[in-house]
């Protein structure tokens, strides 16, 4: 008699291949897409999108600078059952909000990390340095301070001074004022331009001693 069925050794065998065949099946997680640069102007909006394949329903995080972004201005699109985009939207820009974005997902263990976006925000100058109130000896020489920042660059710096206010001539950031000598209190002041507008410092007194 002939039999029609698979010996236990093939049987074996098969079963032993689907095994490790099963065994060694990985779910494949990535984000597609290449890492950009966005300029944005301050008080203006922009929407980050990333996109993930390899996953159902993921929960896809983004990142600043290594911290996880609490936005509620975030969102899903399903392209396919495991391919998905997220957008993270900024509303009114400000310069905090420049730096380095990335999204992370996660399964099984398994974690997917994106390309970097890099967020840089125009706007008016920044003061870092502003002038600051003195005292001084009549006649003496003494200098004042001021520095901002951009983005954009270049920036020029342009000291008033006194009451009605002088104009000094333009200079870089950040500029020092010297100054050969006053005989009464005298105010100070520095604008900062740039190509997006002006900022203004605040107001330093110099008051004569004595």
């Amino acid at each position: 008699m002939v039999s029609t069925g698979i010996s236990s050794p093939v049987k074996g065998f098969l079963l032993l291949a689907v095994s490790l065949g099963l065994a060694g099946r990985t779910t494949e997680l990535w984000f597609t897409g290449h890492g950009y640069n966005l300029t944005i102007s301050q008080g203006h909006g922009a929407k980050l999108n990333c996109s993930l394949e390899g996953m159902e329903e993921p929960e896809i995080l983004w990142l600043k600078d290594g911290g996880v972004v609490q936005s509620a201005d975030q969102m899903y699109i399903p392209i396919d059952e495991d391919h998905w985009i997220s957008f993270l939207s900024l509303k009114n820009v400000e310069r905090p909000d420049a730096g380095r974005y990335w999204c992370e997902a996660e399964d099984n263990g398994k974690k997917a990390v994106s390309s970097d976006i890099w967020i840089m925000v125009e706007g008016v100058p920044y003061f870092i340095l502003e002038p600051k109130d003195l005292a001084v000896f009549p006649n003496a020489s003494f200098n004042m301070s001021c520095a901002a920042v951009g983005p954009p660059e270049p920036l020029a710096i342009i000291w008033w001074m006194g009451e009605p206010p002088i104009s000094m001539k333009p200079d870089h950031s950040p500029s020092v004022l010297i100054v050969p000598g006053i005989h009464q209190d005298t105010a100070f002041l520095c604008e900062a331009h740039n190509e997006k507008g002006v900022s203004s410092s605040r107001t330093a007194i110099v008051k004569i001693k004595g």
